[in-house]
C-alpha cells in the first residue's frame, strides 16, 4: 500500500497528507513531519532530522515508547516517564543497561523453558476453506490458509509469530481455538490429541487456551456492560460461586490498571486501550494457560502500545502464563518473544530465538521482512 501510495504521488504529482499513529509507517512515507500534541503542533521539519534529534519531550516519549532494534528491554519506558519531570530517574533507569536483558539471561531463560514436553504441539496442521461448490454443494476449490504447519510452544514463553498480511497468522491461531475447523493434522495440549475431543473437553481446553483479538470493540458486546462482559466466561465455565463473581471481575479490572468505576459502564466509554485492558481481563477470568494474542496492539498508538506490552510481561510472570504473539510488527514481537516463527503463504518458513532471527536470518522471506523495517528508526 505504501509503495502504491509513493508511485501515484510521483505519477500524478501530488502531496500527500499522511496521518497516522504508526511511526514506522510515517518515517518510511513522510518527508516532513508535524507532531502534533494535546491540539497543537509541538514540533515540524524534516522526518529524518525529527526521528534522529527530537527536540520536544513528547516526541522523544513516542520514540522512546518504541522496542528499540539494538537491544532487548526488560521494562518499556513511558510516554510520561519523558513528559513528567519527577520520573527523570525512573527514565535514566529504564534507559540504562539494569533494564537490558543480557545474552547471559536469554541463555539461561532459553536452558530453563525447553527441558519439558510443550504444553502445545502442532503437528502437520492444515485449513482449507471453500471458495467454490458445484450445483450439488460439493468444494471443487478451496484455498489454503494453513498449511502442513508444525510447532510447539513451552510453558512460560513467548512464541511470536509474524508474517505479512494474508499469510495464514490468524486462520492459525482461530485453528488452534478451533474457531475454524483444522482440515487435518493434529493439536496435541499436554500431550492430549485435541481433535479427537468431544464438545465437552474442547469446552474445558477453551477454558486452558484464551484468545485476545486485535480490535478491542469489536471483540466486545456493546450493549452490555464490562462488568458482565467479564463475567460472562465465568458463568460459562461455572467458575466461582454467584456472589463472588462481581468481586472477582472488579480484582481483574485492578488488576489490568482500571477501577472498579468501570464494572457498570459500556464499551463506547473507554478508549482503545482501555478496552484492550478490558480484553485481557475477560481472557484471565477463566485463569488460562495458554494466551494467544493476535494483532492486539496493532491499533493502539506507540505510547499505549507500550502500557499494554508491559502489562502482558507483567500478568505472565504473576499468572505464570505462556504466549503465542502474533504481530506484522517485528520490534514488537521480538521485545516480546523468546523464540520467533516467521509464516509465509500458510507455511511456517523459519523458526529460531528471536535475537538469532534478526542477526542471522536464513530463509529469503525472513530476510525480505527484515529489511522491511524503516531505517529511521532502526538505527535508534
Amino acid at each position: 500500500i505504501l509503495d502504491l501510495i509513493k508511485s501515484l504521488k510521483e505519477k500524478y504529482k501530488t502531496t500527500t497528507l499522511f496521518i497516522s499513529h504508526d511511526l514506522n509507517l510515517v518515517a518510511t512515507l513522510a518527508d516532513t513531519l508535524a507532531v502534533v500534541y494535546k491540539g497543537k503542533v509541538v514540533e515540524y521539519g524534516k522526518t529524518e532530522s525529527i526521528f534522529s534529534s527530537p527536540k520536544h519531550a513528547y516526541t522523544k516519549g513516542l520514540l522512546g515508547c518504541r522496542p528499540p532494534i539494538n537491544k532487548r528491554l526488560k521494562r518499556l519506558p513511558l510516554l510520561d516517564d519523558f513528559l513528567n519531570p519527577t520520573t527523570k530517574d525512573h527514565l535514566n533507569f529504564l534507559q540504562s543497561a539494569e533494564n537490558e536483558i543480557t545474552i547471559e539471561n536469554r541463555i539461561k531463560k532459553h536452558e530453563s523453558l525447553y527441558c519439558e514436553e510443550p504444553i502445545l504441539n502442532i503437528e502437520h496442521l492444515s485449513t482449507t476453506f471453500p471458495i467454490k461448490k458445484n450445483i450439488f454443494g460439493k468444494t471443487i476449490e478451496e484455498v489454503i490458509a494453513v498449511n502442513q504447519v508444525s510447532f510447539a510452544i513451552f510453558r512460560g514463553e513467548t512464541l511470536g509469530l509474524v508474517g505479512e498480511s494474508g499469510c495464514g497468522k490468524t486462520s492459525l491461531s482461530r485453528s488452534l481455538l478451533f474457531l475454524n475447523t483444522p482440515s487435518s493434522g493434529k493439536i496435541l495440549f499436554k500431550q492430549q490429541e485435541l481433535l479427537k475431543f468431544t464438545p465437552k473437553q474442547i469446552k474445558a481446553y477453551r477454558k486452558k487456551v484464551q484468545i485476545i483479538f486485535q480490535d478491542p470493540y469489536g471483540s466486545l458486546n456493546p450493549r452490555i456492560s464490562i462488568g458482565d462482559a467479564i463475567m460472562e466466561p465465568m458463568i460459562a465455565h461455572q467458575l466461582y460461586p454467584k456472589h463472588q463473581r462481581k468481586q472477582k471481575t472488579i480484582e481483574l479490572l485492578e488488576k489490568v490498571g482500571l477501577d472498579s468505576t468501570s464494572f457498570d459502564r459500556f464499551p463506547h466509554e473507554f478508549s482503545g486501550g482501555q478496552r484492550q485492558r478490558i480484553s485481557i481481563a475477560r481472557a484471565l477470568a477463566v485463569q488460562p494457560e495458554l494466551i494467544i494474542c493476535d494483532e492486539s496492539v496493532s491499533a493502539l498508538d506507540v505510547s499505549v502500545q507500550a502500557q499494554i506490552l508491559n502489562l502482558l510481561n507483567e500478568l505472565k510472570e504473576e499468572f505464570n502464563l505462556t504466549y503465542l504473539f502474533i504481530s506484522h510488527d517485528l520490534t514488537v514481537v521480538r521485545y516480546m518473544s523468546d523464540r520467533i516463527m516467521v509464516m509465509e503463504s500458510g507455511k511456517i518458513v523459519e523458526t529460531k530465538e528471536a535475537d538469532e532471527l534478526f542477526s542471522k536470518p536464513e530463509h529469503p522471506y525472513t530476510k525480505k521482512l527484515l529489511q522491511s523495517i524503516p531505517q529511521i528508526i532502526s538505527k535508534k
